[in-house]
Formats: structure tokens, C-alpha cells, sequence
């Protein structure tokens, strides 16, 4: 069993055993390890272009900027790990939730799964474009615009919000079981802030690629 294949049937028989981080960290731990790697991508090569037009004693803050962007990016998985699991348990509570924040936790970190897949794609697709992209526009706002209006980063946010709907099933039966409830609301506990998150990317890339 999985929770890639039948998370219902998973999270039912994780409820029997004891709390455990080790696979769910693992998991994010990835995610982050996989967005550092993007971030540093994009920061190393922005600073490259830019470098020979920035003062001298501004380049040693600027060569340790893919480092600190790569740090910020891990913590950020963490970060969304927890800020998720936050949001569900609120949610779930006005449904008549029950269950430990801390099972909670370790369940959502499960539905992270398909956000490694994702994210491999994703840096293929952002390692691409980049290959092709003016790093000596100097305008960010017109930089930012050629770089969302290239097809394959169109392609890009369309395969995040695939696999982040992935990611939804698995939470909503995670919510299910750590929070003791019925399907129905575990699927409104998960699907009102995922559905406006997926909303607001939608609206986002609609305005920055016109």
C-alpha cells in the first residue's frame, strides 16, 4: 500500500500504528532539495548577467545569493508543510474535526509526494527556458513577463496544478482519517483552500503572460 495508489486504505491502517516523522520529513525534505536546486539555477545565472554592472563592494553579497536563495527554498517546503496542515486543522475543526495536530502533520507530509514529481518536471522546464532567455533585460517586470509568457513555462504551472490536485486527493483522505471525519467534509476541509489557491494561480498567470 501507498498513498500514491490508495490513500484511503493507507492513512486507515497508519491511524493504527505511532506517530512517525521519518518518511514525511523525507518527503519535504526532497521537495525543498529539488526547488533549492531551481532557485540556486535562476539566482546563479541572474547574478552572472548582472555582475559586471554591480559596484565592488556589492558582488560579495551577490555571489552568496543562490547560496541564501537554495536555503530560503528548503525552509520554505517546511514552511508550506506546516502552514497547510495548519489551515486544514482550522478548517476541519468547523466540520467536527477531531484528532492530534501532530497526526495531522505527519499525514499531510505524505500528500508532498507528488509535489517531487512536480518539481523534477518543473526544473527541467525552468532549466530549459532559461537556456534561451536575456539575461540583460533590466527591467525585473519585463524580464519576469518573458520569462512567464515562454510555452514552457505555461507548461509548467499547468503541470503544478495537475500534481497539486494529486497532492489535494491524497490530503483529503489524510484529513479524513487524522481528523476522525466524513468524506464529504474532509473533501470541502481540503478543497476550499486548494481550489482557492489553484483559482488565484490561474488569475496570476492570466495577468502576467498578457
Amino acid at each position: 500500500m501507498n498513498p500514491l495508489i490508495d490513500p484511503d486504505e493507507f492513512f486507515g491502517e497508519k491511524m493504527k500504528r505511532g506517530i512517525e516523522w521519518r518518511y514525511p520529513a523525507l518527503t519535504v525534505l526532497l521537495v525543498g532539495i529539488i526547488g533549492a536546486v531551481s532557485a540556486y539555477i535562476v539566482a546563479e545565472l541572474v547574478i552572472r548577467a548582472i555582475m559586471p554592472e554591480l559596484p565592488p563592494d556589492a558582488t560579495a553579497i551577490a555571489r552568496i545569493a543562490p547560496i541564501f536563495g537554495a536555503a530560503v527554498a528548503v525552509f520554505m517546503a517546511f514552511f508550506m508543510w506546516f502552514i497547510y496542515t495548519a489551515v486544514f486543522y482550522v478548517l476541519s475543526s468547523f466540520f467536527g474535526g477531531e484528532g492530534e495536530f501532530k497526526r495531522l502533520l505527519q499525514f499531510t507530509g505524505y500528500g508532498f509526494i507528488p509535489q517531487i514529481f512536480s518539481s523534477l518536471i518543473t526544473l527541467f522546464l525552468l532549466r530549459y527556458t532559461l537556456s534561451g532567455i536575456d539575461f540583460s533585460i533590466e527591467n525585473p517586470e519585463l524580464f519576469q513577463q518573458t520569462l512567464m509568457s515562454d510555452p514552457m513555462m505555461k507548461y509548467a504551472a499547468i503541470v503544478s496544478m495537475i500534481f497539486l490536485i494529486w497532492s489535494a486527493n491524497i490530503w483529503m483522505f489524510a484529513v479524513k482519517h487524522a481528523r476522525k471525519m466524513e468524506m464529504k467534509q474532509a473533501a470541502l476541509t481540503v478543497g476550499i483552500p486548494i481550489g482557492l489557491y489553484v483559482l488565484y494561480q490561474i488569475v496570476s498567470f492570466i495577468f502576467l503572460v498578457e
